[in-house]
């Protein structure tokens, strides 16, 4: 595996990691806030409500303090109204549908703000309630049609502009959802959810400064929330900034607050960084938090660090790998004994080596990464005749013809062998035309025309 594939590698969870089950600025809507301004949304307010006859105020005059002190008697009363086949006002609809919303039978609640809203079209607080129920079922596509709607009949209370904005980022609508969020926030500046909501927009159109700069603000206010830390990493990350990205997680790490995604992720920052003995200490840190899915994240953060010759390192973390859990795939636990190699190598066990990539082997038997480092061991030990076994097999597998093919050629050489090798030479300057394959190529023509002459 190339440098950079493994760094690529090692940094893959970044992405991941950060944006939980609820990401930043989704509303909460089963917050006691919330459901006290839910509460507050029984009453008749505006015009853009269905017009009520005398007999009908009187009714909602009795129903109101009843939904306060019995929900379910509220409940059969505008029930038994709702299914009688007298005409009824659209507002028992609605209230019915708030009554069923809070006590989360959500399809009923739906059935009553669409009947609500066929009686009334332009029901405002039906369409704002119905999109408040779609969002809460994750329908975001549904939800901001409803937001639209309202906002469009009138409704202009921050929350519904916030959930609003939620809505456009879900959808990917980020111009969309920052001007929701800029409303929502310009009326209810103290509210960190729409903060949070338009610092995730930032991050997801890429606008990284922008981004860090309202993961600024809310850091300002909350400097111990390590979600806010977090978010601006990867603002950081995706600016390149390996280096502001470390020092994040470094204040989350000092917060008290890290886990394995985020340690691994700092190694791997040090590890782009070359600031080795930190990210040791990142990835021993990380195998104490790892999990049984973790395993082979921990084998490739070890494979980063024998690359690197940080062996002692490499030994440490190797020694931590638990391969007594279920689930660890056959690549993983090929990668595990071709580094246990790398280890056994530097120790100067050379038996132990072949014996690991050998068992690497016969896992993937087509894997010429293995077979040419079994080649290399076999020809230090004199045994050529398999090394040249083992690198014609090699040499099939694309990713490794090329090192296969210029282990051969210095096989040869050592033989003297300069005219066999001149084939070999000439198929890696095929494969690689850099100038270090051009000046070996031209060095064993000089030296099998010596030899010849």
């Amino acid at each position: 595996m190339s440098l950079r594939n493994l760094l690529s590698l090692m940094l893959l969870p970044a992405s991941v990691v950060y944006l939980g089950a609820q990401e930043m600025g989704e509303p909460d809507l089963a917050s006691d806030e919330f459901m006290q301004r839910f509460s507050a949304s029984y009453g008749v307010l505006s015009e853009k409500e269905p017009p009520l006859d005398d007999i009908e105020i009187v009714m909602l005059k009795k129903i109101a303090p009843l939904i306060r002190i019995n929900k379910t008697q509220a409940q059969n009363f505008l029930q038994s109204m709702v299914n009688s086949e007298e005409k009824h006002s659209a507002s028992f609809n609605y209230l019915l549908g708030n009554i069923y919303f809070e006590n989360n039978e959500f399809l009923l609640a739906e059935t009553q703000y669409k009947a609500a809203i066929e009686a009334f079209p332009d029901f405002q607080r039906a369409w704002t309630n119905l999109g408040v129920l779609k969002l809460k079922s994750g329908d975001t596509k549904s939800a901001l049609i409803s937001f639209l709607k309202a906002v469009e009949l009138g409704d202009s209370k921050s929350e519904t502009f916030g959930m609003l904005g939620y809505c456009h980022f879900a959808e990917g609508n980020y111009i969309s959802a920052e001007v929701a969020y800029n409303r929502a926030v310009l009326a209810e500046p103290d509210n960190l959810d729409w903060l949070e909501g338009k610092a995730q927009t930032y991050l997801k159109a890429e606008r990284y400064v922008e981004a860090i700069r309202m993961q600024d603000e809310l850091i300002a206010r909350r400097p111990r929330r390590a979600e806010y830390w977090l978010a601006q990493t990867n603002a950081y990350l995706g600016m390149k900034d390996h280096a502001k990205a470390a020092r994040n997680l470094e204040i989350i790490r000092s917060l008290g607050d890290i886990d394995f995604q985020s340690l691994y992720l700092l190694g791997g920052l040090y590890s782009k960084l070359e600031m080795w003995q930190p990210a040791r200490d990142a990835y021993l840190e990380a195998a104490e938090y790892a999990r049984p899915g973790d395993t082979d994240f921990l084998i490739q953060a070890t494979k980063l660090l024998a690359y690197h010759k940080e062996m002692e390192a490499a030994r440490e973390l190797y020694s931590m790998i638990d391969l007594t859990t279920d689930g660890i795939d056959d690549t993983a636990l090929s990668d595990y004994k071709v580094v246990g190699a790398d280890i056994a190598i530097h120790a100067g066990d050379t038996d132990q080596a072949i014996a690991l990539l050998e068992e690497a082997e016969g896992i993937n038997p087509t894997d010429g990464n293995t077979l040419v480092r079994l080649a290399r061991l076999h020809a230090q030990n004199d045994n050529t005749a398999k090394a040249y076994m083992l690198l014609d097999r090699a040499e099939m597998d694309p990713q490794s013809e090329y090192d296969a093919l210029l282990t051969r050629i210095k096989l040869l050489i050592k033989e003297d062998r300069f005219a066999e090798s001149q084939t070999f030479v000439g198929r890696a300057l095929k494969l690689r035309s850099d100038e270090s394959t051009k000046a070996l190529y031209d060095q064993i023509e000089a030296a099998a025309k010596s030899s010849n002459g």
